[in-house]
């Protein structure tokens, strides 16, 4: 073998490489719905929807939320913030859809179920 035969053999397996890395990663769908909280931009917890109903308690920046998960849903039970409209928000069913306590820095965001849930339109 010659060197230019190595250093094409190298960049063919690279680009095999990469390309099954891309497909591996955008391929990859899951049918669970997963609730990632994050808490001051740090992942907390990943719960899948499918678990036992239970209740969660998140101690974000200077309060504390409860947070329920049951039958395919997710909705904050509890908070000590002022407004309460984490609580208030009701609860998430589809991909893409979030619950955030922005005086607690808490976010929860369902992730999964294949396709992203229908975008919410509003005309005005």
């Amino acid at each position: 073998m010659k060197k230019a035969d190595i250093l094409i053999f190298l960049a063919v397996l690279l680009l095999a490489g990469t390309l099954f890395s891309i497909l591996a990663l955008t391929g990859r769908q899951t049918d669970a719905l997963t609730a990632d909280i994050y808490v001051n931009g740090a992942l907390y917890e990943s719960v899948p929807l499918a678990d036992p109903p239970r209740d969660i308690e998140i101690t974000g920046a200077g309060g504390v939320n409860v947070l329920r998960v049951e039958a395919e849903q997710v909705y904050m039970l509890e908070a000590d913030c002022p407004g309460q409209f984490c609580v208030h928000q009701g609860p998430i069913r589809r991909a893409g859809q979030t619950i955030a306590c922005l005086p607690h820095r808490v976010l929860v965001v369902l992730t999964g179920g294949g396709e992203r849930g229908d975008v919410d339109v509003v005309a005005g």
